[in-house]
């Protein structure tokens, strides 16, 4: 018995109704051609259905319909029809009308693929840039520890992110001011108008990893004296202390209390793909709001490869004036992994052999030490560590 082979993969945006009802009517034909359909890892950010041919070509929306007509008998002619002068104008019209309303073709609106709402983006950026840019200075003014200035740029940053987010939602009108007590930037979760009710997650492995940073701060950092272990230790104190520990917990706190925020970290090591990894995984706080008002605008005007790495680039800046600025060196570094996390990412989506847990977790630990630079450990994480535990 001989391996059938793919001709062709349809990706489709799984988060609209209309679309997986339209999908799971044509799978059995798509089957009969050895056509596979492949939910995109984030389809609401998508402009277009893709499909990727097994000679290499590849359709995007309305010229993507149009070649699977051809391969049915029964809509051949009408794949012939769309060829002629004016009907593939036509065609294309409809299909960006069709894409454009997905979300609420079935009947309920599920996701508003809509430009955020804002009453002038200029100032919500305005904003954030001069948080930054305050930040910045004070510490070339001040005398103060470079780790100190750290989390007066992380803070500033993070403030300006809450702006943004809550004023996209429409500012105190539509959202509940409890939206500031909380780490993530998911504004929705705190709409006045959401339904709420008290949703319980398990706690005990969110302990576990506060225990687990206590003894790394308490027992284990004190052992050593070099710079760079006492840094890098750090960084899993602090992963474990907060992102893993007291940030879920607090999410914990907030959906029991019937806010129904997503933890901001959400069992990475599991993620078979960078996609998933950096998106609906790792650090939501900022995922939510690099995909909201970075990752879908650009790609929208730029498409998927584009917009790919200019939210991998926004990623890129966040982390240079949070790690860089405040050490004072490895200027780029931060820059460059972001931009193999980019490549990687596009890779994976190419080449299905690459999409699993053990290439994902590759692409993100074996290069972290150009995210989290020798000068960042030695100036700003290592001296945190001694001040912390007393050293």
């Amino acid at each position: 018995m001989t391996e059938t082979t793919n001709k062709g993969e349809l990706f489709y945006d799984a988060t609209c109704r209309f679309c997986t009802d339209g999908v799971g009517r044509l799978r059995p034909w798509l089957k009969k051609r050895n056509i596979v359909t492949v939910p995109f890892e984030n389809g609401a950010s998508e402009t277009e259905m893709k499909l990727a041919w097994h000679d290499g070509r590849t359709y995007g929306g309305a010229e993507a319909a149009i070649f699977l007509a051809r391969q049915f008998w029964f809509t051949a002619p009408l794949a012939l029809i769309a060829m002629l002068p004016g009907f593939r104008q036509l065609v294309h019209a409809g299909y960006r009308w069709i894409a454009k309303n997905r979300s609420c073709l079935s009947g309920v609106c599920e996701i508003d693929l809509s430009e955020p709402k804002k009453r002038n983006p200029a100032v919500d950026w305005a904003v954030l840039i001069g948080l930054i840019t305050i930040a910045t200075i004070a510490g070339f003014v001040f005398e103060i520890p470079k780790w100190i200035w750290m989390w007066i740029l992380s803070g500033a940053m993070w403030v300006g992110l809450k702006f943004m987010a809550f004023r996209s939602e429409g500012g105190i009108k539509e959202v509940n001011p409890l939206f500031f007590a909380w780490i993530g930037t998911d504004a929705d979760a705190f709409r006045w108008d959401r339904p709420q009710g008290e949703t319980t997650t398990r706690l005990w492995d969110k302990f576990a990893f506060v225990a687990v940073g206590l003894l790394l701060a308490i027992a284990v950092i004190p052992r050593f004296n070099d710079p760079i272990i006492v840094g890098w230790i750090g960084v899993a104190v602090m992963l474990c202390l907060f992102h893993f520990g007291g940030f879920s917990i607090l999410a914990a706190i907030w959906r029991r209390c019937g806010f129904p925020v997503e933890p901001i970290m959400n069992e990475p090591w599991v993620a078979k793909t960078l996609g998933e990894f950096w998106g609906p995984r790792w650090n939501r706080a900022f995922s939510d709001w690099a995909r909201i008002h970075v990752f879908r605008p650009l790609v929208r005007k730029f498409g998927v490869t584009k917009g790919t790495f200019a939210g991998f680039f926004a990623s890129a800046v966040a982390h240079e004036i949070a790690i860089s600025v405040p050490a004072l060196g490895g200027f780029g570094l931060p820059t460059l992994y972001f931009f193999i996390q980019a490549a990687v990412l596009l890779a994976q989506r190419k080449y299905k052999p690459l999409r699993n847990r053990f290439v994902t977790l590759a692409a993100v630990l074996i290069p972290a030490p150009i995210l989290f630079h020798i000068p960042f450990i030695e100036r700003v994480f290592a001296p945190m560590m001694k001040f912390i535990t007393f050293q």
